[in-house]
């Protein structure tokens, strides 16, 4: 079983880097998704998300809450981030998602899987984390997204999810897309 996936990560407007990255590790029998916005932009900003990033790679096979334990321990003396990691167990169709911060997350699907973060800031505030278990359908559609975003695309029903992955994701950037500050997208259909 498998998935396709697009994602696209671009900086606010009139700066070179972003401070939002993204990670999709499609492993052998699950995939791991990331979204990371480091406070504020620019380079300082792309450090933390960066930090963050580099924990998942390092540690694919960690739990959802060791490596965001992991990342808020590696962002201690960065601006910080907030974070939205999710890891589908493709077999079963099963999927888990633990976020801190505003990293948004918009499912299609006729169950009912609402994925939620709690407050707070990695490498400053932790909170107590939340893992949230769902299963879902073939066919599904997961949006994660950075608050460059606005959440309105989730209710406009204009959009048309059946699109491809990438040009969802492009789409998605293009028509809801913050030209003051970075924003992410990243489209996964099971």
């Amino acid at each position: 079983m498998s998935i396709q996936w697009g994602a696209v990560c671009r900086p606010k407007e009139g700066q070179s880097i972003s401070g939002d990255s993204y990670i999709v590790l499609e492993q052998t029998t699950s995939v791991l998704v990331g979204v990371v916005d480091g406070l504020g932009g620019g380079e300082a900003a792309a450090e933390a998300a960066d930090g963050a990033i580099a924990v998942i790679r390092e540690h694919p096979a960690y739990s959802l809450e060791q490596l965001i334990r992991t990342a808020h321990e590696r962002l201690h003396h960065t601006r910080g981030a907030v974070i939205g990691l999710m890891r589908m167990q493709l077999a079963a169709n099963k999927m888990q998602f633990v976020g801190v911060g505003n990293i948004g997350v918009h499912v299609l699907s006729s169950r009912p899987i609402k994925p939620i973060s709690k407050n707070g800031i990695l490498g400053y505030r932790l909170p107590t984390l939340l893992l949230l278990d769902y299963v879902y359908n073939s066919g599904d559609t997961f949006v994660l997204y950075s608050d460059g975003i606005s959440s309105r695309f989730a209710l406009d029903h204009t959009s048309d999810f059946t699109m491809a992955p990438q040009a969802l994701a492009e789409a998605i950037l293009a028509n809801y897309g913050k030209h003051n500050d970075d924003a992410t997208v990243v489209v996964i259909r099971t």
